[in-house]
């Protein structure tokens, strides 16, 4: 078949869960077929990895926009004040551009494809303009997710503000589950909030759980007395900077400073994640190019989040690598 994948970043260089997950994705359906991908940059610098997706994409072509919104308070601030009258959330609204739409558009009318592979939510903002067969894979029950945060923050204008984005948002993840003509999710519990969304077609629902591919590290000898443990993920996502927070405030005192280390592995972390930074038995790396330079050095990997669905690729790729991981119900779930 000829697919047109369409993605919310660049996936690579695979420094996230997501973008693990998509590489390893589109790997797996260029084996079989030929495949184009689409997708955002946030920056210009990130043209420089398109050369690494050339082996596994047919051809590869990207809009530059700001999306991750800690990289720039003023693309924040203009993508949500769009957003507010608008009907689309914010979280969907700023993956919107006439650039991308006319790239989707022009990229159709020059080939004849068989599916649309949609591989965020986000990305169905442009579902008018698709003529073939669309395959959502749908990550996470976006409009759970949100829903969990208002849940939890104790800010009574996050609260307020967010109860209006979460409205806006369930009503969108409803309306393009039902515009989708097959759905992959990544777990049963997945599958049945969406079916309970749909209120139908339970049949075009498939579970497919994450697939990555990767080789058992080998692990160097353990510091005597010592036990490092290794959290890793990106700190623009809102379940990684609340989990490791409340680690730090509720778990880690516990623990003998003299006998433990601890590991925080992610890009953008905020500053009151850095203020636990010390000499002694935190480190914050911020963004590292390698995260296996920190995986072979420690015993464990932890994973304390209390706001997700889906599966935590972070989990499978510990695994992987004979990593062990300790996490909350939460974290787990679906990674059974």
């Amino acid at each position: 078949m000829k697919i047109l994948f369409l993605n919310n970043l660049l996936p690579y260089p695979l420094d996230n869960g997501g973008k693990i997950k998509t590489y390893n994705t589109l790997k797996a359906l260029s084996r079989d077929h030929e495949v184009d991908l689409l997708a955002f940059i946030n920056s210009e610098d990130e043209r420089a990895h398109i050369k690494h997706l050339d082996t596994v994409c047919n051809q590869v072509s990207v809009v530059c926009k700001t999306v991750i919104k800690d990289t720039s308070k003023r693309a924040f601030a203009k993508d949500y004040l769009l957003s507010t009258i608008s009907p689309l959330p914010y979280v969907m609204k700023k993956f919107y551009t006439k650039e991308m739409k006319n790239k989707i558009i022009r990229f159709q009318q020059d080939n004849q494809y068989d599916l649309i592979y949609v591989n965020h939510l986000s990305m169905m903002v442009y579902n008018k303009s698709f003529y073939s067969k669309v395959v959502l894979d749908q990550q996470n029950v976006e409009s759970l997710i949100f829903g969990r945060f208002i849940g939890q923050t104790k800010n009574l204008i996050k609260k307020g503000l967010g109860y209006t984005e979460y409205i806006k948002l369930r009503k969108f993840e409803t309306k393009i589950l039902r515009r989708a003509d097959s759905i992959i999710a990544l777990s049963e519990a997945d599958k049945q909030a969406f079916t309970h969304m749909l209120g139908h077609d339970q049949k075009k629902i498939e579970v497919i759980s994450i697939h990555i591919d990767e080789e058992m590290l080998d692990f160097g000898p353990s510091e005597q007395d010592k036990v490092n443990l290794l959290f890793m993920g990106t700190m623009s996502w809102y379940p990684n900077k609340s989990g490791i927070i409340w680690f730090l405030e509720n778990c880690f005192p516990d623990l003998d400073p003299e006998k433990y280390h601890l590991y925080i592995c992610g890009a953008n972390p905020p500053k009151e994640l850095m203020a636990y930074r010390n000499k002694k038995n935190i480190t914050v790396t911020g963004y590292v190019k390698d995260i296996n330079d920190y995986v072979r050095k420690c015993e464990i990997g932890i994973v304390p989040l209390f706001i997700g669905s889906g599966q935590r690729v972070k989990i499978i790729e510990s695994f992987a690598k004979g990593l062990p991981v300790i996490s909350t119900a939460m974290g787990g779930a679906g990674d059974g």
